[in-house]
């Protein structure tokens, strides 16, 4: 069902061909840091339910993985390869079973692949490895580039060797040493084709990262500043390469480069970046330590020298290799993956680093207007990531003051008039990066001084400078929790009501607004009746909106019981149910949308019962049908009058054909509850409509009813519904 969802949402399978660039990896993974959209939520969705199916070993959970490696869907396909990569000793024959030459070249699959080699070699049996050794040797991509035929293909067998190489097969290590000396070594990141850590990978290095550990700090220093890219070779070594080998280094040396870290003020940008990428690696991925001190020492140089304003000011020529602006992110990087809770920098050193950003923030023009996507750019543009490393390191240090029961206020002084003077610029519609902040990081903000969060609220959203107002709803649109004070504020300048209605802004920013508006309701803060945004929206039959929270509150399913917020959603349903009876207005769409609160009903009342009655025909219109009949087989039983009326409706509208187990299940209960002549009344409708669905389950029912009677005779209506169903068969 919610892989059906997911497919809905999509789109065609032509609209799914390059699903990893919406969606990097199935798992969550900072690539995919700021995407949780509802095409995001459904895979997380269709992953977990996945992944709680497989379990267990068995035939089912096997059904399960197949279903998803044989879909047209590469997302679907990509979900199934990672639960097999998961759940190996359970479902993973299943991939072997499914497994297509294109998986191995086709970049869709490319990150769950990797993975699934990675974690599931030392599993493969004998013949697996065997077949796994064949799809790399019959390689063969459908390059752009067709004079690079041989050397694309080898470097693609490297790339799916390397996650198996040091497992133990020396057939397997034996190959990839060999494709490794004739074409150098994997990139960085190698598990994804494209990663965006603030630089760029796949670039050649003309040196090892072992070779750079073992120089003296005069040798590394002598051999950084000789080294030319030559201008004649196009795929030669180049500094962006060199940065990362760089990185490496740092990465796998004993001490992160402490002795040699100062050598880096004087030399150029791209080992500025390489040096600090690597600490912020070895610091934050690695979980290894660095000297504090010492990096402080090293920013601080660079930022205080003259070339570094002077950098920024001047245009840049190529963006592609590492610049003073990669320096920057790098800086911002840093600060940023080391003021969490669980694992900081040394509190003593907060407010030097905070100067340090403070200075960055002074030397780095703002972003003017705004973008289609300002949260991408925002947490992409080196000032946009230095504002977001300045507000992770003052909520740091607001903790440590908490902590220590400090009277005195200390980080808002430190914090406050930089933030005011980020504010005051967002205004006049000239700092979109501090904009879009402010609607990401509000509850933030709020955290560390209430009163000037709420009483500059109406800042933070701008209700004088429209582009800084439309920053800060696409920024609120990846906010994740409600608060009393916030939803008030949102309220009362009407923000939220802006955000429903946008046209203009990405959906995601409406989407949210009417999953804070549902939260809301649900936690009691807003009402059905009076003036209010709900009531508007219900008053109104906001088609689109109404069918949206529909879906919201669908999410809360799963209590065995009813709950206070299942009370809550059935009577948003009646409202919702009543209004539309008091106009007379057909509203398919929105009623199909209704169709999924069905899953709140514990017991069906004269209310819901008619209100399911009037849905059911429509359900099938945004394809809920499936849900509906699942919904009610499992109250059929409790409620088998109702549901054979609810059944009877749908089938004016549709014929419900999936899950077959379900539609088959829901007559069964009816039967045993009963309900015998609507059961059979079903049967015959499906027969008498070419469908052949129920015709084992129509012979089953007429065969208990001859055992239980004695009779051996056909009743009236057997032979018709035998003979549609055997013309199908």
């Amino acid at each position: 069902m919610l892989a059906h969802r997911l497919t809905e949402y999509i789109g065609s399978v032509d609209d799914d061909r390059h699903s990893c660039i919406w969606r990097s990896a199935v798992e969550e993974h900072e690539q995919d840091a700021y995407k949780d959209g509802s095409r995001d939520i459904l895979v997380d969705a269709v992953r977990d339910a996945a992944l709680g199916a497989t379990g267990t070993g068995s035939a089912a959970a096997l059904a399960v993985a197949k279903s998803l490696l044989q879909s047209p869907y590469p997302t679907l396909t990509r979900v199934g390869i990672y639960v097999c990569g998961e759940h190996y000793g359970n479902v993973g024959t299943a991939f072997w079973e499914c497994a297509k030459a294109s998986w191995f070249v086709d970049v869709s699959y490319w990150h769950e692949l990797f993975l699934f080699i990675n974690k599931g070699f030392s599993k493969f049996s004998s013949a697996q490895r065997a077949m796994f050794l064949e799809f790399v040797e019959q390689l063969q991509g459908d390059w752009s580039d067709a004079s690079r035929q041989v050397e694309l293909d080898e470097t693609q067998r490297r790339d799916l060797l390397h996650p198996a190489y040091g497992q133990g097969d020396k057939e397997v290590d034996a190959r990839y040493k060999a494709l490794v000396q004739r074409w150098g070594r994997v990139r960085e990141h190698p598990d994804f084709h494209s990663y965006s850590a603030g630089g760029w990978v796949g670039e050649r290095s003309p040196i090892t990262s072992d070779a750079l550990v073992a120089m003296s700090g005069e040798d590394l220093v002598t051999y950084l500043r000789g080294f030319v890219p030559q201008a004649s070779s196009w795929d030669g070594p180049t500094y962006r390469g060199l940065a990362s080998t760089l990185t490496e280094a740092v990465k796998v040396s004993e001490d992160g480069f402490a002795s040699r870290i100062m050598l880096f003020g004087g030399l150029s940008r791209p080992y500025q970046h390489g040096l600090l990428r690597g600490l912020k690696e070895r610091w934050s991925d690695d979980k290894r330590d660095i000297d504090w001190p010492t990096s402080l020492m090293l920013v601080q140089a660079i930022v205080s020298s003259p070339t570094f304003r002077a950098d920024l000011a001047a245009a840049q020529t190529d963006r592609w290799e590492p610049s003073v602006h990669w320096v920057v992110s790098d800086i911002a990087d840093l600060v940023k993956s080391a003021s969490g809770t669980k694992r900081h920098m040394p509190a003593d050193l907060y407010g030097s680093w905070l100067q340090v950003l403070c200075r960055v923030l002074e030397a780095t023009p703002r972003a003017v207007g705004e973008s289609s996507d300002a949260v991408s750019h925002a947490i992409n543009a080196p000032r946009g990531r230095t504002l977001e490393a300045f507000i992770h390191l003052a909520l740091a240090m607001k903790r440590e003051d908490t902590a220590g029961d400090s009277a005195s206020d200390e980080t808002w002084i430190a914090v406050g008039p930089v933030l005011e003077a980020e504010l005051s610029a967002s205004e006049t519609g000239v700092n979109a990066d501090f904009a879009t902040m402010c609607g990401l990081y509000c509850a933030n903000f709020h955290y560390l001084n209430r009163d000037w969060t709420e009483g500059n609220f109406d800042r933070l959203f701008s209700l004088t400078n429209e582009s800084a107002w439309n920053c800060a709803a696409q920024g609120f649109a990846y906010q994740n929790h409600l608060y009393a004070w916030l939803y008030e504020r949102l309220i009362a300048g009407g923000h939220l009501r802006r955000m429903v209605f946008s046209e203009e802004l990405p959906d995601r920013v409406a989407d949210r607004a009417i999953q804070f508006l549902g939260l809301a309701y649900l936690e009691g803060m807003e009402s059905l009746d009076g003036d209010g945004l709900l009531s508007e929206l219900v008053v109104g039959l906001k088609v689109k909106e109404l069918s949206a929270l529909s879906w919201f509150f669908w999410t809360f399913r799963g209590q065995s019981e009813p709950t206070t917020r299942t009370s809550r959603v059935l009577t948003f349903w009646m409202k919702v149910v009543e209004r539309i009876r008091e106009t007379g207005a057909v509203l398919p769409e929105l009623q199909s949308a209704l169709c999924q609160l069905a899953v709140f009903v514990h017991e069906l009342t004269p209310a819901t019962s008619a209100a399911l009655v009037d849905a059911a025909p429509y359900a099938q219109v945004r394809h809920h049908g499936p849900m509906l009949v699942a919904n009610l087989e499992r109250l059929a039983s409790r409620n088998p009058k109702e549901v054979a009326a609810i059944f009877r409706a749908a089938m004016s509208g549709f014929l419900p054909n999936f899950r077959p187990e379900d539609v088959a299940g829901c007559v069964n209960r009816l039967a045993e509850a009963g309900e015998v002549e609507e059961a059979e009344w079903i049967c015959n409708a499906y027969a008498e409509r070419g469908s052949s669905l129920l015709k084992e389950t129509y012979e089953a029912l007429r065969a208990k009813q001859r055992s239980a009677s004695g009779s051996a005779g056909a009743p009236k209506g057997h032979a018709a519904a035998s003979s549609a169903a055997d013309g199908d068969v």
